[in-house]
C-alpha cells in the first residue's frame, strides 16, 4: 500500500493572512486546528476527510519561507485571474520574462505562479 499526501504545510511570515488569502482564492471555507489556532482549508472542509488540506505555520526565525505554488485556473483569463489575486492581497514579483505565468507573492511570503493553460 502506498501513503497518501494528506496535507502541505506552509511556512509563512503571516500565516493567518496567508490563509485568508488562500482561502478566498480557492473558495475553500478556513478553519482553526486547536491548540494553537493554526489555520487549515481543504476543499471538503472536513477535518475528518482524507482530502489535501492547506495548513498555515509560522517560519522560523531568520529562515524566509521558499515555497513555490503552481496555480492553473481553468475557465478564467490570466490577467483576470492575475487581477482577482492582487485584489486579494498578492503581490507582483519583479519578473522581466517573457515566460507565459505570472509570478506573485502571497501576503505571508509564498511564491506562486498563475499559469495561462496547462504547461505539459
Amino acid at each position: 500500500m502506498s501513503a497518501r499526501l494528506t496535507e502541505i504545510v506552509i511556512e509563512s511570515t503571516d500565516p493567518a493572512g496567508a490563509a485568508a488569502f488562500w482561502s478566498e482564492a480557492l473558495g475553500w471555507e478556513l478553519h482553526e486546528y486547536m491548540p494553537g489556532k493554526i489555520p487549515w482549508m481543504s476543499a471538503s472542509g472536513e477535518s475528518a476527510q482524507h482530502d489535501l488540506k492547506l495548513v498555515f505555520v509560522p517560519a522560523r526565525p531568520g529562515r524566509p519561507p521558499g515555497n513555490r505554488f503552481y496555480l492553473n485556473p481553468v475557465g478564467c483569463e490570466l490577467p483576470d485571474e492575475v487581477s482577482r489575486l492582487v485584489s486579494l492581497g498578492a503581490s507582483t514579483e519583479a519578473d522581466s520574462s517573457t515566460a507565459p505565468w505570472v509570478a506573485l507573492v502571497d501576503p505571508g511570503g509564498t511564491g506562486l505562479t498563475v499559469l495561462p493553460d496547462r504547461i505539459d
